[in-house]
C-alpha cells in the first residue's frame, strides 16, 4: 500500500513544486464563497481582460483566502523564486497595480501588500505577523489553506495528504488501536456537543450489523458560522481522509457527505474531490490496493436549520422529511436506513487525519488540559476585521478582539462592544462585561448558561437593540421548527409574539414571567432546536434586564423600540384636561384647571387614553424620532 502510494506522491510532489516556483510570475486569486460575495468574478473577469490586452507575462489560477475576510478580493503573487505575497482588497480597477508588480515593477501594488505567505520580499512582513493573526500559534488544519490549489489532489498529496491513510492500511493497524489513538488525543466533536469522538467511534463498531455507514454533517446553518465552508471549499481532501479513518476504525462501508444547499460552491469542490481520490485507487473498492474499500457522496441538504441535529439530517438522507427523531435508538443502532451510523461534524473528521498522521501527543501540545488540539472560528458583526482563524482552545476573547480591530458602532465607526452571540441562534448572548473575561473554551460559555457551539462568533455593538435581536432569532426559530413538537413549535411562536409587541412599544408587566414560562414549556421538546431556544431570551432577561423592562415600560429614548412613545402636557388651556385627569387608570396627571397640569412620566403606563380624550392638551412624542432628531442636529 505504501507503494502505491509513494507511486502517486512522486508525480504530485514534482507537479506542486512547480506549482510553489512557477516558471513565471502568477496571480491566485481567492476563489471561495467570501470573496465571490465580494466581487471576486467582476475582479477576475477585469484581470484576465488586462492580462490579455497588455500581453502579460503572467498565468492566473485561484487559492482560498488566508482569513482575512474584510479585505476581500484577495489576491496573491508567486515568483519563480517561490516568493509569495498576498495582497488585498484587489477590486477591479486596482488589478493593473497587481499586473505591474508581478511583472516587474517592485512596489506597484505596495499599497494593497498585506504580507508574505512564502518566501521573502524586501520590506515585507511575514502573513503571521499581520494584527489580525497575532493570536494564532500554528495552523493546523488550515495548513494548506493560501498554499495550495483546493482543486489539486496532487497538493494534497505532496503536502502529506493520504499518507497517514496508507501507512495505517499498509501496517495493519488495528481498527481499535485507530480509535484508541483518537481518545487518547481527547478529540472531541466539533459541532458544539463536544462529545469524545473516539468513544462515539465505539460506538458503531460495537454494533451488531456489518452494514454500517458514516455522515459527515456539513449543514451548517447558524447565522454568522463558516467554519466547515472554509475546509470544504479549502482543502476537501482533508475531510475525506478523515472520513477514511473514521471507517476504517469502525468498519463502515459508505460515507454520505450531507452539505445544506446554500453552499453550492462546497458542494462542487468535495464531489469533484470525491471524484478525484476515486480516479486515484484512494477511495471506492480496495484502496490503494488493499482489502479495505469505502465508497462517498454528497447529499445536497434543502435548507433545513434543523436538520443540523443528526436524527433529523438522517431523515433528510433517506429522503423523508427533515425531522429529528425520538432517541433512542441512538444513531450507532438505527441510523441511515435504520443501520448503524456514526454522524460527525467536517472539522472532526478533519482533525481525526491530523491525530493519525502526527499522534496524540502532538495533538494535544496545542490547547488547555480540559480541551486539547485548536479550533477554527468564524468572527463578524460589529468590528473592524472580518475573517476566520484556527485558535488554540483557551484563547482570551479580549485578545481576539484586539486582533479584530475592536468593536464599532452599526455605521462602521470605532465604538464599544455590547454583547457577544456565540454559536448561533440556540447558544446564547452575552453582555460585554462577561465575554471580556472569556477564555474561548466551552466550559467558560457554559457557567454563563450560553454554547460556545461550532465556532462562529458574532460581535455586538453599543448601539444594537436586544430586543430586536430576540426577534429577529425567535423568528428564524420559530421558521425553522420542524413542528413536530407543539412546545417547540408554538412556543417559540408565541416568543415570537411577545417580544415584537414588546419592540412595537405594547409591553405588559406580565411579559418577563410569560416569557419564563415559555422556556420551561420548550424543554419538553424532543431535540435541541426546542430545549435550546429560549438561551438567548434567558440571557436577554438575566443579562439585559434593565434593556427589557425600560422597553416594557417604554420610557428610555436612548433605545430604538418601533413603538416607543411619552405623553407630556403641551396645553394647559385645553378644558378636557381635567377629564383626561380623571380618566387616568394610574392617577400620572396631577393639578387643577387653576393651578395647571402635571404629567408623571415614570407613573405613566402610555395607554393613550389622555391623549384619546385630550389631544390638543395632551402631547404624544415618539421617541424613536426625537431621538433620531438629537443625532441629526
Amino acid at each position: 500500500m505504501l507503494d502505491a502510494y509513494a507511486a502517486l506522491r512522486e508525480p504530485a510532489a514534482a507537479a506542486y513544486g512547480e506549482w510553489q516556483r512557477p516558471v513565471r510570475p502568477r496571480i491566485d486569486l481567492a476563489w471561495e464563497t467570501s470573496a465571490l460575495a465580494a466581487g471576486a468574478g467582476r475582479t477576475q473577469a477585469a484581470l484576465e481582460a488586462e492580462a490579455e490586452a497588455r500581453g502579460a507575462a503572467v498565468d492566473l489560477g485561484h487559492v482560498h483566502g488566508y482569513g482575512l475576510q474584510w479585505l476581500q478580493p484577495l489576491a496573491q503573487i508567486t515568483w519563480p523564486d517561490g516568493a509569495s505575497v498576498l495582497y488585498g482588497p484587489v477590486t477591479p480597477g486596482k488589478v493593473g497595480l497587481l499586473i505591474d508588480e508581478a511583472t516587474g515593477r517592485a512596489g506597484a501594488a505596495a499599497e494593497l501588500a498585506l504580507g508574505v505567505i512564502a518566501g521573502e520580499r524586501p520590506g515585507l512582513p511575514p502573513i503571521e505577523a499581520h494584527p489580525f493573526l497575532a493570536c494564532e500559534d500554528e495552523r493546523r488544519l488550515l495548513a494548506r489553506i493560501g498554499r495550495s490549489d483546493p482543486q489539486s489532489l496532487d497538493h494534497y498529496l505532496a503536502s502529506g495528504g493520504y499518507h497517514a491513510l496508507a501507512r495505517m492500511i499498509d501496517r495493519h493497524h488495528g481498527a481499535e488501536a485507530v480509535r484508541q489513538l483518537q481518545g487518547d488525543a481527547g478529540l472531541i466533536g466539533r459541532g458544539g456537543a463536544f462529545f469524545p469522538a473516539g468513544v462515539k467511534w465505539n460506538f458503531l463498531a460495537g454494533a451488531p450489523d456489518d452494514e454500517r455507514y458514516l455522515v459527515c454533517n456539513a449543514d451548517e446553518g447558524d447565522p454568522g458560522a463558516w467554519v466547515n465552508r472554509v475546509l470544504m471549499e479549502g482543502d476537501p481532501h482533508l475531510i475525506i481522509e478523515g472520513m477514511l479513518i473514521a471507517a476504517y476504525a469502525t468498519a463502515a462501508i459508505h460515507g454520505f457527505i450531507y452539505i445544506r444547499g446554500e453552499y453550492p460552491l462546497a458542494v462542487e469542490r468535495v464531489r469533484e474531490a470525491i471524484a478525484q481520490a476515486e480516479q486515484a485507487g484512494l477511495l471506492g473498492d480496495n484502496i490503494l490496493g488493499s482489502d479495505f474499500s469505502c465508497s462517498m457522496e454528497v447529499i445536497v441538504g434543502a435548507g433545513a436549520y434543523v436538520c443540523g441535529e443528526e436524527t433529523g439530517l438522517i431523515a433528510s438522507i433517506q429522503d423523508d422529511r427533515g425531522m429529528p427523531r425520538i432517541k433512542p435508538p441512538f444513531p450507532a443502532q438505527a441510523g441511515v436506513f435504520y443501520k448503524p451510523t456514526n454522524v460527525n461534524n467536517v472539522e472532526t473528521y478533519a482533525n481525526a487525519a491530523l491525530v493519525l498522521a502526527n499522534g496524540a501527543e502532538w495533538y494535544r501540545e496545542q490547547g488547555t488540559e480540559r480541551n486539547s488540539g485548536t479550533k477554527i472560528f468564524s468572527f463578524s458583526g460589529d468590528i473592524a476585521r472580518t475573517g476566520f482563524m484556527e485558535l488554540p482552545w483557551g484563547t482570551p476573547l479580549r485578545e481576539v478582539l484586539t486582533a479584530l480591530g475592536g468593536a464599532t458602532r452599526s455605521s462602521g465607526a470605532p465604538g464599544e462592544l455590547k454583547a457577544i452571540q456565540p454559536g448561533g441562534p440556540l447558544a446564547g448572548y452575552l453582555p460585554a462585561a462577561i465575554a471580556d473575561g472569556l477564555n474561548l473554551e466551552k466550559e467558560d460559555f457554559a457557567q454563563h448558561g450560553t454554547l460556545i457551539g461550532a465556532g462562529g462568533i458574532v460581535f455586538v455593538g453599543e448601539d444594537a437593540n436586544s430586543i430586536e435581536l430576540n426577534v429577529m432569532f425567535s423568528e428564524f426559530l420559530e421558521e425553522e421548527s420542524c413542528g413536530r413538537c407543539t412546545s417547540c413549535h408554538h412556543g417559540n411562536q408565541r416568543m415570537t409574539e411577545v417580544f415584537k409587541r414588546v419592540l412595537d412599544g405594547g409591553g405588559r408587566a406580565e411579559d418577563r414571567y410569560n416569557l419564563e414560562q415559555l422556556g420551561q414549556a420548550l424543554q419538553y421538546s424532543n431535540c435541541v432546536h426546542g430545549s435550546a431556544s429560549p438561551t438567548i431570551m434567558r440571557n436577554t432577561l438575566r443579562y439585559f434586564s434593565e434593556e427589557f423592562d425600560a422597553h416594557v415600560a417604554a420610557a428610555d429614548p436612548e433605545l430604538q423600540g418601533r413603538g416607543f412613545l411619552r405623553f407630556r402636557i403641551a396645553d394647559q388651556s385645553d378644558p378636557r384636561l381635567e377629564s383626561a385627569r380623571l380618566i387616568c387608570p394610574v392617577d400620572a396627571i396631577r393639578g387643577s384647571p387653576r393651578g395647571g397640569y402635571s404629567l408623571d412620566d415614570e407613573l405613566c403606563i402610555r395607554c393613550g387614553a389622555c391623549y384619546d380624550l385630550a389631544p390638543r392638551g395632551i402631547a404624544r412624542d415618539d421617541l424613536v424620532a426625537l431621538a433620531t432628531a438629537r443625532a441629526v442636529t
